[in-house]
């Protein structure tokens, strides 16, 4: 009986998760592309100001490869390439959006090295999809400036550094957990310093590793890398939120099976309560984690879905990914949650 009941979940998975480019994927990559791609290929984030991007360009631009829609990458990095690649140093500025004085234009000329990598990384598997040489060139040059620039070295392993300024002080470094893409990494060997990304991805799997903090064992969206190792940042918010949840989507698409204790307290608090909070305190003086205040949108629960899938919960991962569908179609202007959602969905293809 548990074999069969194995079987089905299985069977049930393998058609959550399919990846082929059936009516349902279209219609969903339509409606995201009628949401939040404007004509002219800026990606809107609604729920920050319709600001634009570094990250959502990229984003934008990877799912256009996942979903074969050349048309549309080529109108994303046209945009891109217009009004956030205005660097001189081959990153992108990461942020555009309303100024103060009503125009619309560059807000940070700081760059988002999350943004900067997704960017290169759509451009590559562009590359090698659409067999186009400019593009990888393209992606190469990113690539190279976020090696030159952002690299920096800490107990011996490649770290990179979550943007060109501002993140590092004399007794310590700060650090996104969720900027670290280790699929991306493997690729970008293929196009730059062989011996430098194969090194950067491995370092990066490590501290990723060492990222579980408080009784719940999770990365923070914030850390600090200090002399002492890795700490929660004490900059800001001691959580495991909106940034971190990204961990375990990177680490699932990278086949590995992210934060496996960190799961159980997960699958404690959903069958607990019913539902998993968007954030968890990983502070000291942490409480009870409860789900009633702010529940994770559809994009988590999708990303949980795919967690558990790979430890190995195939019943809670169907039920995940059920609960996922459900609440994307109530989240009409949620970019963020859209964006996991098809990413989780379309992940085999990465």
């Amino acid at each position: 009986m548990v074999k069969i009941r194995t079987i089905v979940v299985s069977v049930i998975l393998s058609m959550l998760f399919c990846t082929s480019s059936g009516a349902d994927d279209n219609a969903l990559w339509e409606k995201y592309k009628s949401t939040f791609i404007q004509a002219d290929g800026r990606v809107v984030d609604f729920y920050q100001g319709q600001i634009s991007h570094s990250e959502g360009q990229g984003y934008g631009m990877l799912l256009s490869v996942l979903y074969n829609d050349r048309g549309t990458f080529d109108k994303l990095y046209k945009w891109t390439k217009n009004n956030l690649m205005v660097r001189k140093d081959n990153l992108s500025v990461w942020s555009w959006g309303k100024r103060a004085n009503d125009k619309w234009d560059v807000i940070d000329y700081n760059n988002a090295t999350d943004g900067d990598v997704l960017i290169a990384f759509a451009l590559i598997k562009a590359a090698n999809k659409w067999q186009n040489n400019a593009y990888k060139t393209e992606g190469a040059k990113i690539v190279g400036a976020v090696r030159s620039n952002l690299s920096i070295k800490w107990q011996g392993m490649n770290v990179l550094l979550p943007g060109y300024y501002g993140f590092t002080k004399n007794d310590s470094i700060a650090l996104n957990p969720s900027y670290i893409i280790p699929p991306a990494y493997k690729l970008f060997a293929s196009v730059d310093d062989k011996a430098f990304w194969e090194k950067t991805y491995k370092d990066s799997i490590t501290i990723l590793g060492q990222c579980t903090f408080s009784k719940y064992k999770l990365p923070g969206d914030w850390i600090a890398l200090t002399s002492k190792g890795l700490q929660l940042s004490s900059e800001n918010l001691q959580v495991f939120g909106y940034d971190a949840i990204r961990t375990f989507l990177y680490l699932s698409l990278d086949k590995v099976v992210p934060y496996q204790e960190g799961l159980k307290e997960i699958s404690k608090i959903y069958k607990q309560t019913g539902a998993i909070p968007a954030q968890i305190d990983l502070s000291d003086n942490a409480t009870k984690a409860s789900a009633s205040a702010d529940t994770a949108p559809s994009g988590f629960y999708a990303i949980y879905s795919l967690a558990f899938s790979k430890s190995g919960d195939g019943e809670l991962s169907a039920k995940l990914s059920k609960e996922a569908q459900d609440k994307l179609a109530n989240e009409k202007e949620n970019y963020y949650s859209y964006t996991l959602y098809l990413l989780v969905k379309k992940g085999n293809d990465l």
